[in-house]
Protein backbone atom coordinates (compact mmCIF):
# COMPACT_ATOMS: atom_id res chain seq x y z
CA UNK A 1 0.00 0.00 0.00
CA UNK A 2 1.26 3.23 -0.92
CA UNK A 3 0.03 5.64 1.92
CA UNK A 4 2.11 8.50 3.92
CA UNK A 5 2.83 7.63 7.28
CA UNK A 6 0.56 10.71 8.41
CA UNK A 7 -2.20 9.30 6.91
CA UNK A 8 -1.70 6.01 8.18
CA UNK A 9 -1.44 7.68 11.95
CA UNK A 10 -4.56 9.55 11.48
CA UNK A 11 -6.01 6.36 10.14
CA UNK A 12 -5.04 4.85 13.34
CA UNK A 13 -6.07 7.99 15.56
CA UNK A 14 -9.73 8.50 14.14
CA UNK A 15 -10.17 5.31 12.83
CA UNK A 16 -12.62 5.28 9.53
CA UNK A 17 -15.27 7.50 10.91
CA UNK A 18 -15.77 11.32 9.00
CA UNK A 19 -13.38 13.48 10.15
CA UNK A 20 -15.12 16.46 10.63
CA UNK A 21 -13.24 19.47 9.84
CA UNK A 22 -13.17 22.61 12.54
CA UNK A 23 -13.22 25.63 9.99
CA UNK A 24 -16.77 23.64 8.90
CA UNK A 25 -18.42 24.35 12.05
CA UNK A 26 -17.00 27.59 12.10
CA UNK A 27 -17.86 28.80 9.18
CA UNK A 28 -21.43 27.52 9.67
CA UNK A 29 -21.58 29.82 12.42
CA UNK A 30 -20.18 32.85 11.12
CA UNK A 31 -22.80 32.25 8.57
CA UNK A 32 -25.19 32.35 10.95
CA UNK A 33 -23.82 35.38 12.65
CA UNK A 34 -23.21 37.43 9.54
CA UNK A 35 -27.15 36.47 8.64
CA UNK A 36 -28.47 37.31 11.90
CA UNK A 37 -26.48 40.89 12.23
CA UNK A 38 -27.70 41.51 8.91
CA UNK A 39 -24.26 41.29 7.66
CA UNK A 40 -23.14 44.36 9.91
CA UNK A 41 -20.22 42.60 11.57
CA UNK A 42 -16.68 42.92 10.92
CA UNK A 43 -13.73 41.02 12.15
CA UNK A 44 -13.69 42.29 15.31
CA UNK A 45 -16.86 41.99 16.41
CA UNK A 46 -17.37 38.37 14.28
CA UNK A 47 -14.16 37.33 16.59
CA UNK A 48 -15.76 39.16 20.02
CA UNK A 49 -19.15 36.71 19.06
CA UNK A 50 -17.46 33.80 18.14
CA UNK A 51 -15.32 33.93 21.55
CA UNK A 52 -18.67 34.68 23.66
CA UNK A 53 -19.72 31.29 22.03
CA UNK A 54 -16.95 29.58 23.08
CA UNK A 55 -14.71 29.26 20.38
CA UNK A 56 -11.32 30.43 20.37
CA UNK A 57 -11.11 32.91 17.72
CA UNK A 58 -9.07 35.70 17.31
CA UNK A 59 -9.25 39.08 15.03
CA UNK A 60 -7.52 37.66 11.91
CA UNK A 61 -9.00 34.14 12.69
CA UNK A 62 -12.27 35.51 12.10
CA UNK A 63 -10.83 37.67 9.15
CA UNK A 64 -10.14 34.35 7.42
CA UNK A 65 -13.28 32.56 7.90
CA UNK A 66 -14.95 35.15 6.78
CA UNK A 67 -13.64 34.77 3.53
CA UNK A 68 -14.14 30.91 3.05
CA UNK A 69 -17.80 31.15 4.35
CA UNK A 70 -18.12 34.36 1.35
CA UNK A 71 -19.01 36.88 3.79
CA UNK A 72 -18.37 40.62 3.85
CA UNK A 73 -20.07 43.41 5.69
CA UNK A 74 -22.42 45.47 4.30
CA UNK A 75 -20.90 49.19 4.24
CA UNK A 76 -23.91 52.06 4.07
CA UNK A 77 -23.67 54.25 1.44
CA UNK A 78 -22.61 58.30 2.35
CA UNK A 79 -25.41 60.55 2.36
CA UNK A 80 -24.65 63.24 0.31
CA UNK A 81 -27.41 66.41 -0.61
CA UNK A 82 -27.77 66.96 -4.08
CA UNK A 83 -30.13 69.49 -4.81
CA UNK A 84 -31.93 71.37 -2.28
CA UNK A 85 -35.18 73.24 -4.67
CA UNK A 86 -37.02 74.52 -1.94
CA UNK A 87 -35.50 77.38 -1.56
CA UNK A 88 -36.34 81.18 -2.33
CA UNK A 89 -33.36 82.25 -3.87
CA UNK A 90 -33.64 83.85 -8.04
CA UNK A 91 -32.41 81.22 -10.33
CA UNK A 92 -29.08 81.98 -11.82
CA UNK A 93 -29.14 83.20 -15.23
CA UNK A 94 -28.51 80.83 -18.39
CA UNK A 95 -24.44 81.43 -19.32
CA UNK A 96 -25.05 79.13 -22.27
CA UNK A 97 -27.30 80.95 -23.91
CA UNK A 98 -25.07 83.38 -25.20
CA UNK A 99 -23.80 84.18 -28.15
CA UNK A 100 -20.49 84.18 -29.20
CA UNK A 101 -19.83 86.39 -32.50
CA UNK A 102 -17.28 88.74 -32.96
CA UNK A 103 -18.41 92.26 -33.37
CA UNK A 104 -15.37 93.94 -34.17
CA UNK A 105 -12.66 91.26 -36.00
CA UNK A 106 -9.24 91.44 -34.49
CA UNK A 107 -6.53 93.47 -36.09
CA UNK A 108 -3.59 91.58 -37.79
CA UNK A 109 -0.88 93.13 -35.92
CA UNK A 110 -2.03 92.03 -32.58
CA UNK A 111 -2.07 88.14 -33.37
CA UNK A 112 1.50 88.12 -34.84
CA UNK A 113 2.76 89.84 -32.06
CA UNK A 114 1.08 86.81 -29.70
CA UNK A 115 2.66 84.33 -32.19
CA UNK A 116 6.57 86.41 -32.00
CA UNK A 117 6.33 86.54 -27.89
CA UNK A 118 5.70 83.01 -27.72
CA UNK A 119 8.51 81.68 -29.84
CA UNK A 120 11.54 80.40 -27.90
CA UNK A 121 14.26 82.95 -27.79
CA UNK A 122 17.70 81.00 -28.89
Amino acid sequence: MRVSRSGFYQYMRYGRGVIIDTDFLLISRVRQIHSSTRGSYGSRRMSKQLREDGQDVGRYRARSLMKKAGVAVKYRKRFRKTTDSNHKLPVAPSLLDRIFRLIVPIPLGVQTSVCRSKRRKR
